[in-house]
């Protein structure tokens, strides 16, 4: 019998805290392997060997057309470009069904597809602002990514619409600035994708990723309710904002009860409640920024102190009873 990583760290786990005494351990031991086996190793050598290939060819690409661009001729460039790109879709099409080779191969389709949408909006000059080319692009890669299966390519996925979001809102990451829209529309927008996002991963993750992992959910989480977190930060002061701290709520009430009990997750766990704790900071802010002196800003500190180390202690309760 072999023994997933997460039984082992459990039996490990168990272990350090004197929870299974070492016969214990040997008995399981024999019969489950503690360390990766042989057949672990290869898949591992697999990924990164294949990864590693996807790579070295992408920059041998990059760089043979930054040492001959000027040479190339115009159809000489597609010509190479739309060779890379029929490449990695045959390699797909001649792999097994899923397989690590067959995933890269993908995740090259994925990068090679947005290098020859770029390639035509240079050539050409399309004179399309930059979110049509990641919004396109995050179009074309669909297919791709269904077909992986893989955490890379809904990943690479992601980041592009969502920047295709933020340029089409001429949004800078840093500052949010916004012009067209008015900013609370645009991150009401932005958190709405992101969380429907995580819900169509949540009800169909298994089906689009092939395994139960959750690093792409928890990006999801993390942009859908900082988006909301800063709404409603500013929807203290700025009613148009309102809607946005008014959802933050909603996505505390609605998400604690699932995470929590029905679906157990600690970093989204951890994302409402501290969200949750800078809200009600920036709203303790304002009900005592009239009083100004020592004691409204001592008040504001201990309140979050109390809450965070409140927060934390239940985290931690729920991190060591799941993994008993």
């Amino acid at each position: 019998m072999s023994l997933d990583m997460q039984q082992r760290d459990r039996l490990l786990s168990w272990t350090e805290r004197h929870l299974l005494d070492r016969q214990a351990l040997e008995a399981v031991a024999s019969e489950g392997q503690l360390v990766p086996g042989t057949r672990e190793w290869r898949q591992l050598l697999d990924r990164v060997l294949a990864g590693t290939g996807v790579l070295l060819v992408a920059l041998g690409v990059v760089f043979f057309f930054a040492w001959n661009w000027d040479e190339l001729p115009r159809f000489g460039k597609f010509a190479l470009a739309a060779s890379v790109l029929s490449g990695f879709a045959g390699t797909a099409m001649l792999s097994a069904y899923r397989s690590v080779l067959q995933r890269t191969a993908l995740l090259g389709c994925c990068v090679a597809t947005g290098a020859l949408l770029a390639l035509i909006g240079q050539t050409y000059h399309t004179g399309a602002d930059i979110w049509q080319l990641f919004a396109v692009w995050a179009l074309l890669m669909l297919p791709w990514a269904w077909l992986s299966g893989s955490v890379a390519c809904w990943g690479l996925w992601w980041g592009v619409a969502n920047l295709a979001l933020l340029r089409f809102f001429s949004a800078s990451m840093w500052f949010g600035l916004f012009a067209g829209f008015s900013g609370h529309e645009a991150l009401l927008i932005i958190a709405v994708a992101n969380l429907s996002a995580l819900g169509l991963f949540e009800l169909a993750g298994r089906r689009l990723l092939g395994h139960g992992g959750r690093g792409l959910h928890r990006l999801c989480a993390l942009a859908g309710l900082t988006a909301l977190l800063l709404g409603g930060m500013i929807g203290w002061w700025q009613a148009p904002f309102e809607p946005l701290l008014i959802g933050f709520a909603l996505a505390v009430l609605l998400g604690v009860p699932l995470y929590r009990w029905r679906r157990l997750d600690l970093p989204i766990l951890a994302l409402l409640l501290f969200g949750l704790i800078a809200l009600a900071s920036a709203g303790v802010f304002k009900v005592l920024m009239e009083h100004e002196g020592f004691f409204a800003f001592n008040a504001i500190g201990l309140f979050v102190v109390v809450s965070s180390a409140l927060a934390s202690l239940w985290l931690h309760r729920i991190y060591r009873s799941a993994r008993e």
